[in-house]
């Protein structure tokens, strides 16, 4: 009998310290999300607006990302969508084909356009074989009509695109753009520029914020022609005048926007790239959406909510 009651009392102890322990284990997860909840529902946005969970701009884009970029430093993410899920990135890659082409031509070199470059698909730069650029103009036409003969038209002082391709990727190691991966200057699906259906350009939109970041604080000259809604360029000799028209069509109408960049293809869909600046001078920030069916109405629920 005595067994029995000592074992029955060694079981009530047993009983109490469990219940005791997932009484406290309760109360701590408890705390725990009443915390998280508190700390979610206080996020601000870089121009101190309050935004609350059901307040997180919608977006379409299987991909997003809005992030505060300074100087070198790690871009610091304020709101993100699948960030590092690796996409097609259409004529975003044109950012970098200008970094390229900045770094390793002379600042006033002559481009001269071949064959090859007007046999680019959608050739919106309507050149013409044997017209002459000088480099500045060629990057106009390329970054603010996003054109594709340009794109490829700058690859020809290295004999071609690979290897302008080639350093490319170098650069997209160097600066630590470790998910991003290019066959073409200019962004083209494969089946339209020649490749094998595995050789696309793609990035994501943590890479593209560190090529934002880079040429926003390394290349002003290039982050000008980001910014430029309309203008015109002539050829060498004053022979071909083009007017220019900026494919970014929320480039003037919101303040905040410094510049950017579009991109659309079949497999990449809708991509856009924009700078922007905060209400704190000093404060800089990059989003970016990828594969959106309707990239200039993501970009303006992302501006919008976080109150750009």
């Amino acid at each position: 009998m005595k067994k029995i009651i000592f074992i029955f009392l060694i079981a009530i102890a047993i009983g109490a310290i469990v219940g005791f322990g997932i009484n406290d284990l309760q109360k701590t997860t408890f705390v725990y999300k009443q915390q998280l909840i508190a700390n979610i529902e206080q996020a601000t946005s870089p121009n101190n607006k309050v935004i609350t969970p059901a307040q997180q701009p919608e977006i379409a884009a299987t991909s997003a990302l809005l992030a505060e970029i300074t100087g070198d430093s790690q871009p610091k993410i304020i709101f993100a969508k699948n960030q590092t899920q690796k996409e097609p990135i259409a004529s975003l890659t044109k950012m970098m084909t200008a970094v390229i082409a900045a770094e390793f031509y002379e600042k006033n070199q002559t481009i001269i356009i071949n064959k090859q470059a007007i046999d680019q698909l959608d050739a919106s730069g309507n050149l013409k074989a044997g017209e002459q650029f000088n480099l500045s103009d060629l990057l106009r036409i390329m970054l603010i009509e996003s054109s594709n003969d340009a794109a490829f038209a700058l690859t020809a002082p290295m004999d071609g695109p690979a290897g302008f391709v080639a350093l490319m990727n170098l650069k997209a190691k160097d600066l630590g753009m470790e998910s991003t991966t290019f066959f073409s200057p200019n962004g083209l699906d494969p089946e339209d520029s020649g490749l094998s259906e595995e050789q696309i350009n793609q990035s994501t939109a943590f890479d593209l914020t560190r090529l934002a970041q880079y040429i926003f604080y390394h290349h002003p000259e290039i982050t000008k022609i980001l910014s430029e809604k309309e203008t015109a360029v002539y050829s060498q000799g004053g022979e071909f005048y083009h007017p220019l028209t900026n494919t970014n069509e929320l480039l003037g109408k919101f303040p905040s926007i410094i510049g950017g960049k579009t991109g659309t293809t079949e497999r990449a869909g809708g991509c856009l790239l924009l700078i922007l600046q905060g209400k704190n001078p000093q404060s800089h920030f990059v989003a970016v959406v990828l594969n959106s069916p309707d990239k200039f109405k993501d970009m303006e629920n992302i501006i919008t909510a976080y109150g750009f």
